[in-house]
């Protein structure tokens, strides 16, 4: 009789090891980019970040720029903007304002007019990513596609009471 209380302790033990990740991980905030920004406009870029978002997990959209080649359908490795359109020859958003995200695996790159969710853990981190000086650093667990605005047909306008 004893084996077969063991066996179902250790089964229990395995089952609660296996779950207790899912259970007791740290919800994710959904944030918006004024929030890595908390201080007023006049307070320099390099130390307005939040502190209180500093190893938190996080989910952000924005948009992506690849750093790991242009041409390519997937990254891993990219900078996230809060504006579309972030380019190369332009001058790039100050470094509370970019995001340096790295996946372990490649993700799907949306149209570049075409926002993205980004889930992760995020830190404050300065660093040189690319073209431009980010302020955080995003571990990426999930992409999650931003959803497309579906156009009202005209009969929808027509049927009006």
């Amino acid at each position: 009789m004893a084996p077969r209380i063991m066996m179902k302790k250790l089964t229990l033990v395995l089952i609660v090891l296996l779950v207790a990740p899912q259970v007791f991980a740290e919800e994710a905030v959904s944030i918006l980019w004024g929030h890595l920004a908390p201080n007023s406009a006049d307070t320099a870029v390099e130390i307005n970040v939040n502190q209180e978002l500093d190893g938190k997990n996080v989910i952000i959209p924005g948009f992506i720029v690849p750093l790991d080649g242009q041409g390519k359908s997937h990254t891993k490795n990219f900078l996230l903007t809060p504006q579309q359109g972030a380019c190369f020859h332009k001058p790039p958003s100050p470094p509370n304002q970019l995001i340096h995200v790295v996946f372990n695996e490649p993700i799907a790159i949306p149209e570049m007019e075409q926002p993205i969710y980004i889930a992760g853990k995020l830190t404050i981190k300065s660093a040189q990513s690319g073209f431009a000086k980010t302020g955080y650093l995003l571990e990426g667990v999930e992409a999650i596609d931003y959803p497309k605005q579906v156009p009202i047909s005209a009969s929808a306008h027509a049927h009006q009471h």
